[in-house]
C-alpha cells in the first residue's frame, strides 16, 4: 500500500458475553469473519495510544465473534473495552484485485460529474444492504449509490478523483 503507518479501523468491541470476560467483536470487514485473519495485528486506542491487543481466545459462535483479551479476563474488566475500536496498520490489508477498493481509500476523494460540476469530497461510505452509498460533502450533501459503470464511472486513485453519472440537484 502507498500509505505507510496509516491505521484502518476494522471493528469495535461490544458488550460482554458471559462471566469469563469474553466480549463481542463487531466486525467492519466483509465478510465479517475476515477480522479474524488480522488477529495478530489488532490494536486498540487506549489513552490516545495504539496498544497491541493480546488475544487469548477468538472464535465465531453463532452470529457472534467472541474474544477474550489478556488483562481483561474478568467480566467487569472486559466491560471497559466496550465501544473501543480495533485498528490494524494499512499495510496488513490484503492487496485487492484491480477495480476493487477499500472504503478508507475512497474517503477524501474528490467527486465531479460528467458536466464538470464539483460535488465535493467523499466523507464516508455507508452500507445499505442492496449497495454501498458514497456520502459526498461540498456546498451540499450528496448520497451517491456505489454502482460501478452506472453511477460511478471512473475512480482515479492517483489523482484522488471519482467521476459520477449523477444529477447535481438530486
Amino acid at each position: 500500500m502507498d500509505k505507510p503507518n496509516e491505521w484502518v479501523v476494522i471493528g469495535r468491541f461490544g458488550r460482554t458475553h458471559g462471566i469469563k470476560g469474553k466480549i463481542v467483536v463487531h466486525s467492519f470487514t466483509e465478510p465479517k469473519s475476515n477480522i479474524i485473519k488480522y488477529r495478530d495485528a489488532w490494536h486498540m486506542e487506549l489513552r490516545g495510544n495504539k496498544t497491541p491487543v493480546d488475544i487469548l481466545c477468538l472464535h465465531e459462535q453463532g452470529n457472534n465473534i467472541l474474544a477474550q483479551i489478556k488483562g481483561y479476563e474478568q467480566e467487569e474488566l472486559a466491560k471497559t473495552l466496550a465501544n473501543i475500536t480495533i485498528s490494524v496498520p494499512s499495510e496488513q490489508l490484503e492487496q485487492l484485485p484491480s477495480g476493487e477498493y477499500y472504503w478508507h481509500d475512497l474517503v477524501g476523494m474528490h467527486v465531479t460529474n460528467q458536466e464538470g460540476l464539483d460535488f465535493g469530497q467523499v466523507t464516508d461510505v455507508m452500507a445499505t444492504g442492496s449497495n454501498d452509498v458514497l456520502i459526498v460533502d461540498g456546498s451540499k450533501r450528496h448520497m451517491i449509490p456505489y454502482l460501478l459503470e452506472q453511477s460511478i464511472l471512473t475512480i482515479d486513485m492517483n489523482n484522488k478523483q471519482i467521476l459520477v453519472d449523477w444529477d447535481y440537484d438530486f
